[in-house]
């Protein structure tokens, strides 16, 4: 938890520690992840969370990309960052999702 605290802002961190406990083997996809997304997005805000559906029993780690300003390469910059990991996710029983809330840097979620 230490290390990806040096590279993403996480927030529920108690949620986000006890579903990498119970999904262990999506350890080395985060790290790919982020990676990726540094790459793509080095001017970004990173931000790992817990996704939990409020309508459906589903829950996956989410990693947000923020920027100051979204371009036209925006969509594209993101596929090609989720290209470099998702394929390590087959056969994984977690998930990791690399996507936007399309908030800037430092911006509070209004919930």
């Amino acid at each position: 938890m230490k290390v990806l605290a040096q590279k993403v802002q996480l927030k529920n961190l108690d949620k986000i520690r006890d579903h990498l406990l119970q999904f262990p083997d999506v350890m080395d996809v985060i790290r790919k992840a982020i990676n990726a997304a540094q790459k793509h997005f080095p001017e970004a805000q990173l931000i790992m969370d817990l996704y939990e559906d409020p309508e459906i029993e589903d829950y996956y780690l989410v990693l947000y990309v923020r920027l100051k300003n979204y371009d036209d390469s925006f969509v594209d910059r993101l596929k090609e960052a989720q290209a470099e990991f998702i394929s390590d996710l087959v056969n994984k029983e977690g998930w990791v999702q690399l996507t936007t809330d399309f908030r800037t840097p430092g911006e509070k979620s209004a919930v």
